[in-house]
């Protein structure tokens, strides 16, 4: 199976595991020894390794930011495969009751080995990091955006 193609059931295997929060859905996707990378996001940067870890840190995210908040995502430009790997660049956008918009630039890399993933990485546009420290310091008490 192409990366695209299994990149596009990934992607909407996470959307049913954000409705259900069933993680283990998703481990079918990734290596037993997957790495997960955020970067561009300052102090919420990470790296985490190994399958339970990563969907643990994607379930953190999700449950201290989006949860919280309305969400809405979508792509901004064609999706790109170059080999094993696949590039989608997309936009979040976040509401927090009656909040101003928490708009995010994203790119999300992954790069499969033997039709898994084995690298995931969330590269956030550099205006995102102080985008954020001031969304959560006027509407984020309560929320953590770390994902370990």
């Amino acid at each position: 199976m192409n990366p695209l193609q299994r990149f596009l059931e990934y992607a909407a295997a996470f959307e049913q595991t954000y409705a259900d929060d069933d993680w283990t859905r998703l481990e079918r996707f990734f290596a037993p020894d997957a790495i997960y990378r955020v970067t561009g996001g300052n102090e919420w940067d990470c790296e985490v390794k190994g399958c339970v870890h990563l969907l643990a840190a994607m379930r953190k995210f999700c449950n201290e930011i989006d949860r919280h908040c309305t969400r809405s995502i979508s792509g901004t430009s064609s999706t790109v495969v170059s080999g094993d790997t696949v590039r989608v660049a997309g936009r979040a956008v976040y509401r927090r009751g009656d909040s101003d918009e928490l708009v995010l630039d994203i790119a999300l890399l992954a790069e499969y080995r033997v039709g898994v993933i084995a690298t995931m990485t969330d590269i956030h546009a550099p205006e995102n990091a102080p985008r954020t420290q001031a969304w959560l310091e006027k509407w984020g008490r309560g929320l953590d955006p770390s994902y370990v």
